[in-house]
């Protein structure tokens, strides 16, 4: 009962942000490169049994799974619950010179419902996290579900999976320590009587992380 997890392709608002530019109006559409990764991503994934794909939806995201899609000959369905972290307007506000302003910064030192204007609170991205953990839950032992979402959102995934109820914004620091890239792999478990020297560790578990040997 496996879950495949990937990073949308390389964004306009990805490309802009390594060239030190402000983020474009049409950010959100993946640059010429990135269609090549969901392409690529879409060619490592057959024979892997793939029978479903289930995208955030932003538009990086969308069209990957499009990209990905048209190599398997899967259509795609939305999660709207798959988006990324929301940032604060004060964040948008200094693109592209972040320093101080992202979630990262102020998040692991406040309350878990607490939210600077424009942007969710640490409670919010679990939310959803647990939302869309309880729908793979129902899915994953009769179909094999390709997600695509985002960085930030996959990260927060892995730490619920980690950290369970104890998962907390003091973890973030460490879990944004682990890299993603574009059209990276994760895979995710969902276990049943599971046990390890007599202990269960049922739930979700992390078996992959960020496989990119197809890049």
């Amino acid at each position: 009962m496996i879950v495949c997890f990937t990073r949308h392709g390389e964004s306009l608002f990805n490309l802009a942000e390594r060239n030190g530019e402000p983020e474009p109006a049409d950010g959100d559409h993946l640059s010429e490169r990135g269609w090549e990764q969901a392409r690529g991503l879409g060619e490592r994934l057959k024979g892997e049994g793939i029978e479903r794909i289930i995208a955030s939806p932003y538009g990086r995201a969308q069209e990957t799974a499009q990209g990905i899609g048209e190599v398997l000959g899967l259509p795609f369905e939305t999660d709207g619950d798959l988006h990324e972290a929301v940032q604060s307007d004060a964040y948008r506000a200094v693109s592209p010179n972040f320093d101080g302003e992202g979630h990262i910064t102020w998040m692991p030192q406040s309350p878990p419902d607490h939210a600077e204007p424009g942007s969710e609170s640490f409670n919010a991205i679990l939310a959803r996290v647990d939302r869309v953990q309880e729908r793979l839950a129902e899915r994953v032992e009769s179909e094999r579900i390709l997600c695509v979402s985002h960085w930030g959102f996959i990260h927060y995934f892995t730490g619920r999976a980690l950290f369970r109820e104890a998962f907390s914004p003091a973890h973030l620091p460490a879990l944004y320590r682990m890299g993603h890239i574009n059209t990276g792999i994760t895979l995710f478990q969902q276990r049943r009587d599971y046990f390890i020297e007599g202990e269960r560790y049922d739930g979700w578990a992390l078996l992959t992380w960020n496989d990119q040997a197809h890049l």
